[in-house]
């Protein structure tokens, strides 16, 4: 008599290349999705980073009497005196915040602003050029230079690449 059915043989190769089938296609879904929360985490940083540059250049072009320092921009908003001033800063990981931190404030002095900051942008590390993130190009002419990475307290490498925004901007007081 014939019988028909699998052996315990068949089945259990059955089993095994099912189970490698899972695994692998198991693999794949997690490595793509840390390949998607890495680039999530880079277009964050550069979304973040350029909203910050808009709002400055869109601030910077009602303002007026700047003084302009290598991590620091503060101006009169609107034009009239300390009391109005603006401050924008990067943290100095002490007193004024987190280094990898753009902050707004506003105050008479530094340490009033300080004391009511907000965080503008994060992701902050030097820029490569050597350049400050504010300069005066001119009377009325501003740069602004912003360098992201995506874990700033790692090195650059492929993997966590230096992006940087740069923009002019005019007064227009």
């Amino acid at each position: 008599m014939k019988r028909s059915g699998f052996t315990l043989v068949e089945i259990m190769v059955a089993i095994t290349v099912f189970v490698i089938v899972v695994v692998a296609a198991g693999e794949t879904l997690f490595s793509v999705r840390q390949a998607w929360q890495k680039q999530k985490l880079v277009l964050d940083s550069i979304r973040n980073a350029r909203w910050a540059v808009e709002f400055m250049v869109n601030e910077m072009r009602q303002g007026s009497n700047f003084s302009v320092f290598a991590s620091t921009l503060q101006f009169e908003l609107p034009p009239g005196g300390a009391p109005n001033r603006v401050w924008y800063w990067r943290g100095d990981g002490a007193t004024y915040g987190n280094a990898d931190i753009l902050f707004r404030g506003a105050g008479a002095s530094l340490n009033n602003a300080n004391s009511v900051r907000q965080e503008l942008s994060n992701f902050i590390v030097t820029n490569p050029s050597g350049n400050g993130i504010f300069a005066s190009a001119g009377a009325t002419l501003y740069t602004i230079e912003l360098t992201v990475r995506p874990k700033p307290a790692e090195a650059a490498s492929s993997k966590n690449q230096n992006y940087t925004l740069r923009t002019m901007s005019r007064q227009r007081n």
